[in-house]
């Protein structure tokens, strides 16, 4: 008992250290937790991407050796769900052998839709950035992507069309270093949805 007693002592000191670490701990925990309960309601931005929700699928037309060359065409699925309070959209995508996932949002600071991509073919992750141009109705991401024959760097571009009334389409491109022009490297065709 008496050894009980002595190990579980503390001096006044211990003892106000514990209570000021306390009280340190509540003010910093506090802020966080309040936060939580008033997180932003999804933007009209969010409402946009949120509009993909559910599974879609289509045709992937690809250029492998550039936009004169014959196109090979695939199938493809692409799974859409809006996750984590409706601020994400994430994305599963398969056409043959490749298989992808992203996941895009919209930065409300700097006013951007943002996005990453991965896939199974490439150890490399993309992080995009882009506007939308409700005129046009087309949304730019802009990246920076490794290429896979040479590893080196090259800048990417994807252009989401999707104007009512028509199939939606994504068209990539690639940055061509020598002439700096956009050169067409696939398109996504979606079929129209059954209303």
């Amino acid at each position: 008992m008496i050894r009980y007693v002595i190990d579980h002592y503390q001096p006044a000191s211990e003892r106000v250290m514990r209570l000021l670490f306390l009280m340190v701990l509540i003010c910093v925990v506090s802020p966080t937790v309040r936060a939580q309960d008033a997180a932003p309601t999804p933007s009209k931005e969010h409402a946009y991407l949120a509009k993909i929700a559910g599974t879609r699928s289509g045709t992937m037309k690809v250029w492998p050796q550039g936009p004169t060359s014959d196109a090979m065409e695939f199938p493809f699925t692409e799974t859409n769900t809006v996750v984590l309070g409706g601020n994400w959209v994430e994305t599963e995508f398969q056409a043959g052998p490749y298989k992808g996932h992203g996941m895009n949002g919209y930065d409300p600071i700097k006013k951007k839709y943002i996005g990453t991509w991965a896939n199974n073919m490439s150890p490399y992750l993309a992080v995009m950035e882009g506007t939308y141009d409700e005129a046009k109705h087309e949304l730019t991401m802009f990246f920076n992507d490794i290429d896979p024959a040479t590893n080196q760097p090259e800048k990417m571009k994807s252009v989401i069309k999707d104007v009512p009334g028509e199939p939606s389409t994504m068209t990539m491109y690639k940055k061509d270093d020598t002439t700096d022009d956009w050169v067409k490297s696939f398109v996504l065709t979606y079929e129209m949805k059954q209303k």
